[in-house]
């Protein structure tokens, strides 16, 4: 009936809920409107091709009624003819005199043409329009203004209007299986739906008699091409990415501010610190190297330098004991219970070069206690006598 292919006839069933009549009111309404376009091309194409009049600078046909206009104060004025007599002059000058009205009415058509010159002859021309007359970037700036009224008075009219819901069904569908048939998945053959990326942000679009600006940024004049194609991306309800700072399909709320006098830097907005910051006890940024080679040459000489291991007994229980020096390295120890805290400052004084020539103190943390009787066994401290952690401390 409607000769469409199988494909699409699925397509537009499924869209309209496997409804018969719908589907068919939706295919043939789609397809007359791909034929309408269809002839619109073709229309504009063979016009174009058709025309040979004067065109202007970037290659469209030039206004018809610039022309009409010109032709139509020339046709007013007489052609003169011969020598000019007195009784020209004078002839002239009254019918200047009358025409005075007719004259105002053709200074605000000259006023409304201004800067517009064309030149060429009977089958070509050519047509220079005044790049200051109403048009390029100011008028896409009116357009700006006029759609941000009319959204304003919208949005003033709905203030609980919802997002637009979606009438007809959108995804994966699945074939009713029978007989010898399974079922099958048949996927959307528009694919998922695209979903902005990252958070909605809010810009101020500031308009100064000479040009805009997009919040605190530099003024970007009106008579910049660049400047203008812009303005018409904001026109078309598209934010420029390298203006607005948004990634690709970012929601963005543009806010208007006019003003009226030339352009003025904006005071700088308040923006919270989000640079990277040190902790307490991290290397001073910007320290010599020859300071940090200083400071940390003890280190290297004490984790170089071999502890001397304590006398194990192996036929008597061990324990194993992490001290942890000043420097933040840990040395691992084993100990025989019958060993005494005095054997533990022994292996440390050993160990560094640092607790040979600094008083210092052996503790635990938990509980935080120091332990400075050296004459304690291991085996009998509730500290030591399972193992653990011992701190060295500075005294």
């Amino acid at each position: 009936m409607s000769g469409a292919s199988e494909e699409l006839a699925i397509q537009y069933l499924e869209s309209n809920g496997w409804d018969m009549l719908a589907a068919c009111n939706s295919y043939f309404h789609d397809e007359d409107e791909r034929n309408d376009e269809r002839r619109r091309q073709q229309a504009e194409e063979g016009t174009l091709e058709q025309y040979s009049g004067p065109r202007t600078l970037d290659g469209r046909p030039a206004p018809q009624e610039d022309f009409s206009s010109a032709a139509s104060r020339k046709s007013k004025q007489p052609k003169k003819k011969g020598i000019a007599t007195l009784g020209s002059l004078g002839g002239s000058a009254a019918h200047h005199d009358d025409d005075d009205e007719d004259d105002d009415f053709d200074d605000d058509d000259e006023d409304d043409g201004r800067g517009n010159l064309f030149a060429g002859g009977e089958k070509s021309g050519l047509a220079v329009q005044d790049p200051t007359s109403e048009g390029g970037s100011r008028k896409i700036i009116s357009d700006i203004l006029a759609k941000a009224k009319a959204n304003s008075r919208q949005s003033d009219a709905n203030p609980e209007a919802g997002p637009s819901r979606q009438t007809h069904f959108r995804g994966t569908g699945v074939t009713l299986g029978g007989d010898g048939v399974e079922s099958r998945s048949i996927p959307d053959p528009r694919g998922a739906e695209q979903r902005p990326t990252g958070p909605p942000v809010e810009r101020v679009l500031h308009i100064w008699h000479d040009g805009f600006s997009i919040d605190d940024g530099e003024l970007r004049r009106f008579d910049d091409p660049q400047n203008e194609a812009d303005l018409q991306l904001i026109r078309s309800g598209r934010a420029p990415l390298h203006l607005m700072n948004v990634q690709h399909d970012q929601s963005v709320d543009v806010k208007l501010h006019q003003h009226d006098s030339p352009y003025k830097q904006p005071p700088k907005q308040y923006k919270p610190f989000s640079s990277a910051g040190q902790r307490l006890g991290s290397p001073v940024p910007g320290a010599t190297a020859s300071s940090s080679t200083q400071t940390t040459a003890p280190s290297g000489a004490s984790s170089s330098s071999a502890a001397p291991a304590p006398t194990i007994d192996d036929s008597q229980p061990t324990i194993m004991i992490r001290i942890q020096m000043p420097d933040g390295s840990r040395l691992p120890a084993r100990f025989n219970t019958t060993h005494t805290v005095g054997d533990v400052y022994g292996f440390v004084q050993g160990a560094s070069v640092e607790t040979r020539d600094r008083a210092w103190v052996l503790a635990t943390t938990f509980p935080n206690k120091e332990h400075t009787d050296k004459t304690l066994v291991l085996g009998e401290m509730a500290e030591f006598k399972k193992g653990g952690t011992a701190v060295v401390k500075w005294a």
